[in-house]
């Protein structure tokens, strides 16, 4: 599929390697006293500065499954519940290729210039300095609040294996102590962290999905050839809530797999703040943005697509596990299709996978947290002191305020009224992602505009897509909707809290907007006025300003 232009890449690169490795001279001989836009080149100065450790196989390999978690182990579940089996691979499939041109989209603005903030700082450039503020503390929340329920996730994952609610907390705090030192170490440990448990996540998949091929195939101790056995008894689910006519039952079944599936993506646009680590971020950038089909295609379609062929959506199995929510295998559709197909010993192997990707979560959800946090000191909306880096690179103060919010995971392991809490802050972060696609996409329509009124051709793009500026739109139009319609569960009957939880990030960002707009009467940038002039230098690293 031919989204990038590889015949314009060499040309739009080349002739200026040239003026960029000047750039770099000049930055190195200005010192760190006169500083070439506050970066300087990687070993060319002494003060502290991030440390462009992050290789391309890791950022590759962290774009492909980084993120992955429960999301697909566990909440495919529920999609497979809610749409039946071929409304589930619709709706995954298509929030796919919504969020991939999202991130070609992003991958066009970032290759061209992966600065140091980001979405964060595109957004004030080509937008508003109050759209950047609002995006990245919106960002910021999300990705904080992330963190904890992936730690509280893999934690109850081990009462598979032990059922003793009291040892509850002594999991979270192995979980915690371990993603807070991960972080602590510096980006090179922390890259190759991820690599080799990205890499495990997918040998999983991969591996779960040869079984369930196997399985439907008869090749089971059950010996059950299931074929499109389940597709053809019911492929959408006809009795969603209970709701007359299955016409509509079905749709609106169908419907909520996409806010299913939108939770299960959730994260991707984090790889923007690996700019500011990559060993070369032009180019590391471009390779893992083209990965993100990959990873939709292998690791959810043709995983969402072989579950729905060998479970039946209306499965007990599957019913008493998504009503229970217990968080754990036995809530996995992939372990209910090896229980009942006969398999032993799998389900034990898929567990500790589940936990394994829970606890990757929530380190790579405590980094993405704790860049974005010291992005928006970088572009003073935050305190100056979140961009102090330590001599390993790492920002220790915005990572230590970030890490604080991670305790908050101990409230599950506390009374009702407590675990309750938590869920309901978790469930206020469920849209955060699509609010920030679209903020992706209004950006990278005004970028596309920009460029068009001051006669700056594409050509000059390193890397782009044959889909804009239309895939900007759709990801703009289409996540708006869905965000509109998600919480609609709650509206009738209508119940308060369901309806605050499912819309309260909405009012969120608002608030930020409105709040940095009046206080620093900001106003949208004229596309004329519009700086489309790219800050990078090749080869340089990105130095806190507090410095």
């Amino acid at each position: 599929m031919p989204f990038f232009s590889t015949s314009a890449e060499k040309a739009a690169t080349e002739p200026k390697r040239k003026d960029l490795d000047k750039d770099v001279e000049v930055a190195i001989a200005a010192g760190p006293d006169q500083p070439v836009d506050d970066r300087v080149a990687d070993g060319g100065t002494e003060d502290p500065h991030m440390h462009r450790s992050l290789k391309g196989r890791q950022v590759s390999m962290i774009a492909i499954a980084g993120t992955l978690g429960t999301g697909l182990f566990l909440g495919s579940g529920k999609a497979l519940a809610n749409g039946g089996p071929v409304g589930a691979v619709l709706g995954y499939f298509i929030v796919g290729i919504l969020v991939g041109c999202m991130m070609y989209s992003l991958g066009e603005m970032m290759v061209y210039d992966p600065s140091a903030g980001g979405f964060i700082e595109l957004s004030k450039r080509y937008v508003d300095e109050a759209l950047g503020f609002a995006m990245g503390w919106q960002f910021w929340f999300e990705t904080a609040m992330a963190a904890p329920t992936e730690i509280v996730a893999a934690s109850i994952v081990i009462q598979y294996w032990d059922s003793n609610e009291k040892h509850l907390a002594i999991y979270v705090s192995v979980m915690l102590v371990g993603i807070i030192l991960t972080n602590l170490a510096g980006v090179k440990y922390f890259g190759e962290f991820e690599f080799w448990f990205a890499f495990l996540k997918i040998i999983t998949v991969v591996g779960l999905v040869i079984t369930s091929l196997v399985v439907d195939l008869g090749g089971a101790p059950d010996h059950d050839r299931r074929g499109f056995r389940y597709w053809r008894e019911e492929p959408f689910n006809n009795s969603y809530r209970d709701i007359l006519p299955a016409s509509k039952a079905r749709f609106l079944g169908f419907w909520a797999v996409l806010t299913q599936a939108s939770f299960s993506y959730g994260g991707m646009e984090g790889l923007a703040s690996i700019c500011l680590e990559a060993e070369n971020p032009r180019r590391t950038i471009r390779t893992a943005v083209r990965a993100i089909f990959y990873r939709i295609v292998l690791l959810y379609v043709a995983s969402l697509w072989l579950i729905g062929m060998c479970i039946s959506c209306k499965d007990p199995d599957l019913l008493q596990a998504n009503a229970e929510a217990s968080g754990t295998a036995t809530e996995s559709p992939f372990v209910i299709v090896i229980k009942t197909s006969g398999i032993k010993v799998l389900n034990h192997i898929v567990n500790a996978v589940v936990l394994t990707s829970a606890f990757s979560s929530g380190n790579e959800f405590l980094y993405s947290s704790s860049r974005s946090l010291f992005m928006l000191a970088q572009e003073g909306q935050a305190p100056r002191i979140f961009s102090r880096i330590m001599p390993n690179g790492v920002p220790v103060y915005a990572l230590g305020v970030t890490s604080l919010f991670s305790l908050l995971a101990y409230l599950n392991c506390g009374s009702s009224g407590a675990s309750q809490a938590f869920n309901w802050l978790s469930e206020i972060t469920t849209l955060g992602s699509m609010l920030t696609w679209c903020g992706i996409g209004l950006t990278h329509i005004r970028f596309y505009r920009g460029m068009k009124v001051q006669g700056i051709p594409r050509d000059v793009l390193p890397f782009r897509s044959w889909l804009q500026p239309y895939g900007a739109w759709v990801v703009l139009i289409s996540f708006t909707i869905i965000i509109f319609f998600s919480g609609w569960t709650s509206v009738k009957p209508f119940n308060a809290s369901d309806f605050f939880s499912s819309y309260v990030n909405i009012a969120f960002v608002a608030l930020l907007y409105y709040f940095w707009k009046l206080v620093k009467r900001t106003r949208i940038v004229p596309l004329k006025k519009m700086d489309l002039t790219s800050h990078y230098i090749e080869g340089s690293v990105v130095r806190s300003k507090v410095h």
